[in-house]
This record gives C-alpha cells, sequence and structure tokens, in this order.
C-alpha cells in the first residue's frame, strides 16, 4: 500500500483525518496509540512489538523525553520502517504524547451537558435529552444533543443508556447480546422545558437514580441502606471533570469511598491479579496473545468490575458494567474511577447485589450463562489427554460414558 494511504489512515485514526475536526492539544490515550499501531501493524508499516500498558501509561510518572526516546526506537526500529511514515506524522505523535504525559494532573475537557426535556416513556422509563453547555475542539467536535434513557429492566438491574439523540452510533449488536432496546426520541428533541427540575429520582426496588440538570450528572444509589453506588458529579474535584461525548472520544468518571475494594476490568495480566489498585494503569484493547505476558491485554474484554464494601459491619456487593467495545483506558485514582473511550456509546448496567454471588448471578442474567459441557464430552476431553492410554483405559472410559445413558 503506497505511503499516503498509510498517512491518511493513520490521521483518521488519531482523529486528524478528514472524516473528523479532533485537534492536537488534547491528551492521547493508550487506546488511542493501539489503535494508531494496530492500523499501522495491518499496513506493513510496523513489524515491532508495542510496549506494554504500564510503559504507555507510566510515561507519565516523571520523565517524559526517556520514554518517548524508548516509545520511537521500539516502534522504528529499523531505518525502514522510520522513513515510510512522513515527518510530518511522527512529529503529530510525539507533540500528542508529550502534551498528556507533561502534567499527572488530569486534563479537564469542556463544560458538560445540560437536561433541557426529560419524560416518563410508555414502556415504564425515563428519556430525556442533553445538550452541551460549551463547545470546543479538543479531541473534534462535542456531538451537540445526547438521548438519555434509563430503565429499571429487572428488580435488581438499572440500565442508564446515552447516545447521539440525532445519529445512530456503534454499539454492540442486539443480535448478538440480545437486550431492550432504548426508546425513540424523535418527538422528544423539540419540546425543552423552560425550567426543567433541579434534582430528580426515579426509584425501583432496591436501586434509586437521581440526576442535576446542570451540570448534568447521574447517581445510583441503593435503597436498602442509602449506599452510593456510582456518582458521576465532579463537585469541584481536581481528579475528574464533567462529562464528554465526542464522535472519538468519550469521558465519564465516578466518585467512590476510600473504603471500596474493586475488582475486574479484564481480561489482562496484571501483577496483583483481578483487584484493582490505585494508579495502576488498565487499557482495554483485546490481542490475540498468552498470558504469560505481564501487564498486557489479552483476548476479551469485559469492562465490568465488582465493588466490595463493608457498611455496618455487614459485606456489601454490586457491579458496574459499561457495555461498550470499543478501546478505553479506565483510570482508578482510590476515590474517583474514570472511562476515557474511544467511540461508541455509554451503556451502564448496574446490578445490586449485595453479594458477590447475586452480583455474579445478576450480570450472566444480562450477558448469558457458560453453556454447560455434556456429559459424555468428559470422558473423551479425559481420554484426549491420555498419552498412552491402555485398552483398560478406554474400556473404563466407555463405561464411564454409557453409565451416563443406561444403569450398567
Amino acid at each position: 500500500m503506497k505511503k499516503e494511504n498509510v498517512t491518511s489512515d493513520f490521521r483518521v485514526q488519531w482523529g486528524h483525518g478528514p472524516s473528523s475536526s479532533h485537534g492536537s492539544d488534547g491528551p492521547i490515550t493508550a487506546s488511542h496509540v493501539r489503535a494508531v499501531y494496530s492500523s499501522l501493524s495491518f499496513h506493513g508499516t510496523l513489524n515491532t512489538k508495542l510496549p506494554s500498558n504500564r510503559s504507555l501509561k507510566r510515561a507519565s510518572s516523571s520523565s517524559v523525553t526517556p520514554q518517548l526516546a524508548s516509545l520511537v526506537t521500539t516502534m522504528f526500529s529499523s531505518t525502514a520502517s522510520f522513513l515510510s511514515l512522513s515527518f510530518s506524522v511522527l512529529l503529530v505523535l510525539l507533540l500528542s504524547f508529550y502534551q498528556v504525559n507533561s502534567s499527572s494532573t488530569p486534563t479537564k475537557i469542556g463544560k458538560g451537558y445540560r437536561l433541557i426535556s426529560i419524560e416518563e416513556t410508555p414502556g415504564g422509563g425515563i428519556v430525556g435529552v442533553l445538550q452541551v453547555k460549551q463547545k470546543n475542539k479538543i479531541y473534534g467536535p462535542d456531538i451537540p444533543l445526547l438521548q438519555l434513557h434509563v430503565k429499571h429492566e429487572t428488580q435488581d438491574r438499572l440500565r442508564v443508556h446515552i447516545t447521539d439523540a440525532e445519529k445512530q452510533r456503534w454499539e454492540v449488536p442486539y443480535d448478538l447480546l440480545p437486550r431492550e432496546k432504548t426508546q425513540a426520541l424523535k418527538q422528544t428533541i423539540g419540546r425543552s422545558r423552560k425550567n426543567p427540575i433541579t434534582v430528580q429520582e426515579y426509584s425501583g426496588s432496591e436501586l434509586i437514580f437521581s440526576y442535576i440538570a446542570d451540570p448534568f450528572s447521574f447517581a445510583v444509589k441503593r435503597k436498602s441502606n442509602g449506599q452510593t453506588l456510582f456518582n458521576s458529579s465532579s463537585d469541584g474535584s481536581e481528579s475528574f471533570g464533567e462529562m464528554v461525548f465526542k464522535d472519538q472520544y468519550l469521558e465519564i468518571s465516578t466518585q467512590l469511598p476510600k473504603d471500596a475494594s474493586l475488582y475486574g476490568l479484564g481480561e489482562n495480566t496484571q501483577p496483583h491479579g483481578i483487584k484493582l489498585y490505585p494508579g495502576d494503569p488498565y487499557t482495554l484493547y483485546t490481542t490475540d496473545i498468552s498470558a504469560i505476558n505481564l501487564n498486557a491485554d489479552l483476548y476479551g474484554s469485559h469492562p465490568v468490575y465488582m465493588d466490595l464494601r463493608k457498611v455496618k459491619g455487614q459485606a456489601d456487593a454490586h457491579a458496574v458494567l459499561l457495555l461498550n467495545s470499543n478501546g478505553m483506558d479506565v483510570f482508578y485514582r482510590g476515590t474517583s474511577l474514570t472511562y476515557k473511550i474511544i467511540g461508541g456509546v455509554f451503556d451502564f448496567y448496574f446490578f445490586s447485589g449485595p453479594t458477590p454471588l447475586a452480583v455474579v448471578d445478576q450480570y450472566t442474567s444480562l450477558i448469558g450463562r457458560p453453556a454447560p459441557m455434556p456429559y459424555w464430552a468428559f470422558g473423551a476431553d479425559v481420554a484426549k489427554w491420555l498419552k498412552a492410554a491402555s485398552s483398560q483405559d478406554e474400556i473404563f472410559i466407555a463405561r464411564f460414558v454409557m453409565r451416563l445413558f443406561v444403569n450398567v
């Protein structure tokens, strides 16, 4: 493929091409880097291995220059590979990394959205319209109008769905993962209320959804003990800003108590296992590699975490699923958790628990439960790994399988 085609694809991936008007004054996430690298590798431009998630993200810890030098050396190890990219593209790469890594303070983008309309739906949920408060071109233009859809789908499951109100966006296909479709919003966009309610609650059997209209934020609470499970309000916090929704960049955060223990956000090889630790990098960008590589993404993407807390001496568990198949970075800082995604929609599912076993049951009731192996397959599986199965072994396995169907 010609160099200009590779460069064009590179620019589109980064958000500088004709399909997007993203600016270069915003931070580039590790998911963006991996998206670009995958594109270049596909075209045959790069043949080297991308640094791990930890190497990409830890570049913001102290010195920028050595990390940049290491990254460039790794990605462009040969002269031929280096010359195959234009100087302008390389310059964009270096400048973007310098801007995100020059400061450890999270970058706040925009002023968020305001709720201009909300009403109940015939199906029992609520649907609303969000309008961007102040447009900016960091990471490209904001999507001006968003659709909010909230519904208690079961007694222990709440769904919060936010997408473009005027154009269809990529979501996990409904035929691939069967679930309830969101309510259409065409008749609501033109009927914005002059005085929207400042604070409102939408209560279910176990979970309560509440929102603040301006700037828009929402919270999910447990009805039985009043615990806040999710709260996207920045409330003047320095660790994160308001919700961001652009074509190729989405960001939303939640406050967390200090005593919460989080588990999940797989599939990757973290040195601490499935427990999340503040400051550790968590990038979901699937790669088909073996699990022997530390700090690497693996085959599956599961943007779900379980939150374990101790409330009045009692163990309390719930889970949060963000149903989005795009590459994303998740930043856990101990008292907050931030999602930074390179596409798609916000499609949150909240599972009330309150025990870990109940959380798993509620989660698998949505995404599907593991298919049980048929009894006859256990014998065949055992026989497959017998290196020197004797005739007696074969007879034993045959009898074992037959007993599953006939009393012999």
